[in-house]
């Protein structure tokens, strides 16, 4: 009897145990998993935190072997699976674990408790996740929602952004305002109203990098989102002037001769749609605001949806010639009927030829033995094959040439690597080493070396094994003089990382010319800050769009609305961020009336005649 009740108690035992394993197997800690690009945000006790580590495991032990062992599904298994995901590396986890989570620039450590109601949750939140990014419809959510969302974006402005940091805006203050607007509203909010308010806030804060967007928005389902005006708008002298095609379409027409600029569309003079509502370029430099604007405004229907106002069917436009007006009325189209310049549609089509590995047309010879290099964007080698031995043969080439021109106008930017081809042949010897760039990366964290995403970029900490004692010595001569413009918290920043350039074996001997313009973007604004200030080397054009961020995205919680965000504050040589200032050039060539109207690229035949013309 007594070995019968020991039996029974042991197979009770182990039936209660093997019970117990099968709720664990399909159990969580969490209650929501969301991600940023590909790191986990989970929500814990109603609280949302970073996810830095379960008892022993960290973060990129748990999601590397997720991405080996499922695909493309390792972010769902890592969410709905992760006692299975544990039991695989060989880890039979208690109830109860320790759970190691980063919120405010923070990282705490937490009792979590895998429950089958939490996975549930888990679930059910991955299933509306999926349904509103499938449908694509513009859905409302709770007041009670809404404001969860704007907190979360408040905290990843307060604990991931860079330029929040060096923002002089009060983005809490504007954040509590629409909260409280919401609650005094006292109705469900729109998913794609609250994405544009979000929007507003970020424009001010000045980060280029920058976006806030409801990707389940349906643009072709919009009733007036695809509503432009019927004519072309583009940018000359400082103003806003209105075109219309000749038969070619990379050709135009003033739309009114005797009054070709535009004053007001529906009572709202042009200063106030650049200034106010193409909020998105509100802290970009003066020719970049006026270009991207006449782009916002052409598409006039957008403009209104992204300030949360009904566009009309028709419009009323004033015409000057800087004296009298003219009024005009218009109905609104969804046919094309903007402005593309020339030189941007060339540029597109530069790139796409490169893609197919098809380099012709990226150089030549111009003017009287002048080299020309056009670079329409900042690829990287491993997406081009042969473009690196290209580039290197093409400067080899130009040995004998007079002056070099490397055009970088309409380049949207990409990666670093073709401007470290390039330094060998551009930074003279008695230059060598050059500090190209310092950068702060936004963390609280103590970094004691080099660090990814920086290293990427070719940002190295002081210390890193990528510099010689050389190149230490030259951050040092440069930081007795290098002052930043403006100030930051450097409690909330990493030490500062160094791009160095170095001569190469074979450097180019005569002028270098790089030629930009207000479309110069990112690593191609990088690229021209980077040269400014060699004696051998002339910035001309109008000022770039300067921008460089190392940007992340993060989704917020229940409106899934994306928040991409600059993580780095990107310093210029002049003490300058990119970021709002852009690279200004030593030699101001602008887009003139020719070159608008017709194509004709007068910015660059005016520098190949200065050239010709200095070289007497």
């Amino acid at each position: 009897m007594r070995a019968y009740f020991i039996l029974t108690t042991f197979l009770l035992s182990s039936l209660l145990c093997f019970s117990q394993a099968l709720e664990l197997e399909k159990a969580s800690p969490f209650t929501a998993v969301a991600w940023e690009v590909d790191q986990p945000i989970v929500q814990f006790e109603n609280e949302w935190y970073y996810f830095e580590k379960l008892d022993d495991f960290g973060k990129n032990d748990i999601l590397d072997f997720c991405k080996n062992q499922f695909g493309k599904k390792w972010q769902k298994r890592f969410s709905e699976d992760l006692v299975e995901v544990l039991e695989r590396l060989g880890y039979q986890p208690n109830t109860e674990v320790r759970l190691e989570l980063f919120k405010d620039g923070v990282s705490k450590v937490h009792i979590g408790t895998f429950t089958s109601e939490n996975r549930q949750r888990v679930l059910q939140y991955n299933r509306t996740l999926a349904a509103s990014r499938s449908t694509g419809l513009t859905q409302k959510i709770t007041i009670d929602k809404a404001l969860e969302d704007i907190n979360q974006f408040e905290e990843i402005l307060n604990s991931r952004s860079s330029y929040s940091q060096l923002s002089n805006f009060n983005y809490t203050k504007a954040l509590k305002n629409l909260a409280d607007d919401i609650i005094r509203r006292k109705t469900d909010v729109d998913r794609d109203e609250l994405t544009n308010d979000l929007a507003k806030i970020m424009s001010e804060i000045g980060d280029r990098h920058a976006s806030i967007r409801n990707e389940a928005f349906n643009r072709n389902g919009h009733k007036t989102y695809n509503l432009g005006l019927p004519f072309g708008v583009a940018s000359l002298n400082g103003k806003l002037i209105a075109l219309r095609q000749r038969g070619n379409k990379a050709k135009y027409n003033y739309y009114d001769n005797s009054h070709p600029y535009i004053k007001s569309i529906d009572g709202i003079a042009i200063e106030a749609l650049l200034e106010n509502y193409n909020y998105k370029d509100k802290k970009a430099p003066k020719q970049v605001k006026l270009t991207r604007g006449s782009r916002a405004i052409q598409k006039y229907g957008a403009l209104l949806f992204q300030n949360n106002m009904l566009c009309p069917d028709s419009i009323k436009v004033i015409f000057t010639d800087g004296a009298l007006e003219k009024e005009q009325t218009f109905q609104l189209t969804t046919a094309n009927k903007g402005y593309s310049s020339k030189l941007l549609i060339e540029c597109y089509s530069l790139r796409k030829r490169v893609e197919s590995v098809d380099f012709d047309g990226l150089s030549k010879i111009v003017g009287n033995n002048i080299g020309y290099i056009n670079l329409p964007q900042m690829y990287h080698y491993e997406e081009i094959e042969g473009l690196e031995a290209y580039f290197e043969n093409t400067l080899n080439s130009f040995s004998e040439t007079k002056a070099l021109i490397i055009d970088i106008r309409n380049n949207p930017g990409g990666g670093r690597v073709i401007l470290q081809t390039f330094a060998r042949y551009i930074v003279p010897s008695k230059q060598s080493p050059w500090v190209a760039n310092v950068a702060y990366l936004r963390t609280e964290a103590t970094i004691m070396g080099d660090e990814e995403s920086m290293s990427g970029r070719y940002l190295y900490s002081y210390n890193s094994e990528q510099f010689t004692d050389q190149d230490r010595t030259t951050i040092d001569d440069f930081n007795t003089n290098f002052q930043l413009q403006k100030a930051f918290d450097r409690a909330k920043f990493s030490t500062p990382f160094y791009m160095i350039l170095h001569n190469g074996t074979k450097p180019y001997t005569q002028p270098v010319f790089i030629l930009v313009n207000e479309r110069s973007f990112s690593a191609a604004s990088v690229f021209a800050s980077a040269f400014k200030g060699l004696p051998n080397v002339k910035i001309v054009g109008v000022t770039t769009d300067g921008s460089s961020g190392n940007s992340k995205e993060h989704y917020l919680i229940n409106s899934n609305i994306r928040v991409k965000v600059s993580t780095m504050l990107s310093f210029q040589r002049n003490g300058k961020t990119l970021d709002g200032n852009g690279t200004e050039p030593d030699i101001i060539i602008s887009a003139d009336k020719t070159q608008v109207l017709t194509g004709v690229d007068t910015q660059l035949n005016k520098l190949i005649d200065l050239i010709n013309n200095t070289a007497k």
